[in-house]
């Protein structure tokens, strides 16, 4: 720790002093004099509309890029923080994370559920969502941004493609190609609350062998949700219940007895301290001929992070020990994977790919309750892995047709969450020497259980075709079929037709379907698990026009999109409730359900413009509406009109401002919430970097930053995840130590932030 002090120290030195060392030299570093106009990133070549690299304008998918230099430049850190300023994407909570799970967040309407299961994200083609509980990951700093060259964001279904998951969108980190990339990069990050971070990519090469290694080591001490708007006092010093629900006393089960912290306050706020670490490395050898036949490419990779985390508002501050230090999560993921691909002529390729994927939830993973059981800590562990192999045939040109056929087989070890009362568990076995379920029903502590492992088996086949009809329309078909041991098969199309009216118009027809499996979370929860659940199933049809404008130093690039989703199977909590407020009374009278049908529609405005290389803007606005059949939905959580808005100017050659703003307008809570009433009204955050860019020194090229988080330290909070139905004025310590539901009406947020961030490349 001292050591990483140390370095942030030197770096606030440095950014303070640089400028007036490097003020005379007017060199900009590679990856400024790199930037992509918008008529070049209209030609990258994407990879995750389908299974053949094609350019934004050509792609078959409504797809976003978000380049190095876009967060370089709005100082991202996290995928939160980017996905805030996208079309679509709504969010419980942008600082302090999920609680237990990855993310509470919806994309056009569809998600919601914890870790939002229905979005699919990728590193390098490899999927990240939890084995077993398929959550979306990762969203927070355990994600390194320093060797990231793009991010490429799908809106609608993916499974034709990627299969499971690529339900509402697909998410899809591109690191850097270690051969391409020069140089090294570093940045080191200190801000309130003592947020420290520091992120590197190294590269090395020799001959054909190219060597990368990237990594990110952040920490944040947190406010404890001391200076986050808490306006109903969720998080205030509440006094300990007189009475415990439930108790043990040398190993006695009491009901209703004493509470020994009786008359003792708890202490305010919450944990949410943080630390994040990450490492990934690839080896890489490229044929150096273009004209070959025999093997062109060979990558052998890892990656891997872990996070520990405070649970900060995910549940109310009166029935949990949200200050105790029990209260935190502790994830971790890696992956390894080998990459080969095979030429046998300049129109058949075989690509094929390795790769193995581990997934735990440590045993310290946990909380205390406030209302029972207030010496034992109940603590979650489980552990998944993974092995697969993909292989993917390419052939160009065949029948004036490029087609792709590919399978993958794969085996999954699927641990359900293992609940523990009392003495943390040692390992990640999939046993406990204190069971919940016997300690909870009055059975005694210290019983122990073992627990089954699900072995699943999948395999998948699919196929696309892509071609012309005429030289202004293209077309894309294809499909996939997957069968696995768990929940049956499933066959899932795609269609597309691009109608290319000129060389800057381009109209784009999508159709795709997509399935999300039950993941053993909502299968086996504690009280929440129904075995009955059947895959969701998704149709997606949607109308995209992609428009590019260009005079002189002036250039404009318009999107427009119109969708219509329409879902069978939506899983979701179904509450039995005779007072029809929809709220969490007890464990019996909620579980996970298939709900009839639910339709989701809407639109979507997306516009970039760019003057010269001093100046880039961007509008989008979002408008999203449906219907579903139960009153807790994911519709309830969303903002009716979203719009996003940005500015970056470059005043001096060694003088950048960056402005963003994001208006919420029309913000629903459901009508379980305990605290809102429908629309709870409308939400403007602003945020600010003002940059040096690219000063040189002594050949390194160095960039500080200055990075504002709300700048005008707006006060507001974000509706509360699922029911938000946990009612503060019902808590009462002689009568109501447990009111109905758990999790909080809002999630409160902080004030403005300041942060310095030092970003070198040499």
């Amino acid at each position: 720790m001292a050591s990483r002090i140390n370095l942030l120290t030197s770096a606030i030195v440095l950014s303070l002093y640089a400028p007036t060392v490097a003020a005379v030299d007017a060199d900009y570093d590679l990856d400024a004099l790199q930037a992509l106009s918008l008529k070049d990133l209209l030609n990258v070549q994407v990879k995750t509309a389908g299974l053949k690299q094609q350019s934004l304008l050509d792609a078959p998918a409504n797809i976003k890029i978000v380049t190095a230099e876009q967060i370089k430049q709005r100082g991202y850190q996290n995928l939160i923080d980017i996905l805030r300023d996208v079309p679509g994407f709504d969010f419980a909570n942008y600082q302090d994370g999920a609680g237990e799970y990855t993310s509470h967040s919806i994309n056009r309407g569809i998600g919601g559920t914890p870790g939002n299961v229905q979005l699919l994200i990728m590193v390098d083609g490899i999927v990240q969502n939890h084995i077993a509980f398929n959550w979306s990951q990762p969203w927070g700093n355990q994600q390194i941004l320093a060797d990231i060259e793009r991010i490429e964001i799908v809106q609608g279904p993916g499974s034709a493609s990627y299969g499971a998951n690529a339900y509402s969108g697909v998410i899809h980190f591109i690191t850097k190609q270690a051969k391409q990339s020069s140089g090294q990069r570093l940045s080191v990050l200190t801000g309130e609350h003592g947020e420290r971070s520091v992120q590197f990519m190294f590269n090395h090469q020799v001959s054909e062998l190219s060597l990368q290694l990237s990594g990110r080591f952040s920490s944040r001490d947190g406010d404890s949700g001391l200076d986050s708007y808490d306006p109903a006092g969720y998080f205030t010093n509440h006094l300990y219940p007189n009475y415990l629900t439930q108790q043990y006393v040398n190993g006695e089960y009491i009901v209703a007895g004493n509470n020994p912290l009786a008359g003792q306050y708890q202490l305010a706020g919450y944990n949410n301290q943080s630390d994040d670490n990450a490492l990934r490395g690839k080896l890489v050898w490229q044929n150096p001929s273009q004209h070959t036949v025999g093997i062109t490419h060979f990558e052998l990779g890892f990656n891997s992070w872990e996070q520990e985390q405070g649970l900060a508002s995910y549940v109310a501050g009166f029935e949990y020990q949200t200050r105790d230090t029990s209260y935190k999560k502790h994830h971790s993921a890696q992956h390894y994977y080998l990459d080969l691909d095979y030429q046998f002529s300049h129109q058949l390729e075989l690509a094929s790919r390795l790769w193995q994927r581990e997934n735990t939830q440590e045993p310290d993973t946990g909380f205390k309750y406030s209302y029972r059981f207030v010496d034992l800590v109940k603590s979650y562990h489980s552990v998944s892995k993974q092995s697969a192999f993909e292989q993917q045939l390419t052939i160009s040109k065949w029948h004036d047709i490029d087609w792709q056929f590919g399978y993958r087989l794969m085996r999954s070890e699927k641990m359900g969450q293992i609940v523990s009362l009392g003495d943390y568990q040692l390992g990640n076995q999939a046993s406990t020497a204190s069971d919940w379920l016997i300690a909870e029903a009055g059975l005694g502590l210290n019983s122990y259980v073992e627990y089954p492992v699900e072995e699943v088996d999948e395999k998948a086949f699919y196929a696309e075709a892509q071609g012309f009809l005429t030289d202004k329309i293209n077309y894309t078909l294809g499909f996939r079929y997957d069968r696995s041991d768990a929940f049956g098969s499933t066959t899932n199309p795609r269609a597309a037709i691009n109608y290319n009216a000129n060389q800057n118009l381009v109209f784009k027809l999508l159709y795709g379907e997509a399935f999300r499996e039950p993941s053993i979370f909502e299968l086996n929860d504690e009280f929440r698990g129904n075995s009955s659940l059947k895959p969701e199933k998704i149709k997606t049809t949607e109308l995209v026009s992609h428009y590019f404008y260009e005079q002189a130093e002036h250039q404009l690039d318009l999107k427009t999109a119109i969708y219509l989703s329409q879902e069978d199977n939506r899983i979701t909590l179904n509450i039995q409730d005779d007072d029809a407020n929809m709220r969490f009374a007890s464990a019996s009278n909620v579980s996970y359900e298939n709900a009839k049908h639910s339709d989701y529609w809407g639109l979507s405005f997306d516009a970039n413009y760019s003057y010269k290389q001093s100046l880039t803007a961007y509008f989008n606005y979002h408008y999203s509406d449906g219907e579903q059949d139960l009153t807790t939905n994911a519709l309830n959580h969303i903002t009716d009109h979203k719009i996003n808005w940005g500015v970056n100017y470059r005043l001096l050659p060694h003088l950048a401002v960056d402005l963003r703003a994001n208006h919420l307008i029309g913000r629903n809570a459901p009508v379980s919430n305990a605290y809102f009433s429908g629309d709870i009204g409308n939400l403007s955050l602003y945020n600010l970097v003002i940059s040096a860019p690219d000063l040189s020194l002594s050949g390194v090229s160095i960039t500080p930053q200055f990075i504002v988080n709300n700048l005008f330290d707006k006060d507001y909070v974000l509706v509360g995840r699922q029911d938000g139905a946990s009612d503060v004025n019902a808590y009462d310590i002689n009568n109501n130590a447990d009111p109905d539901g758990f999790t909080p009406a809002y999630h409160p947020q902080l004030g403005r932030t300041v942060a310095l961030q030092l970003l070198v490349s040499f």
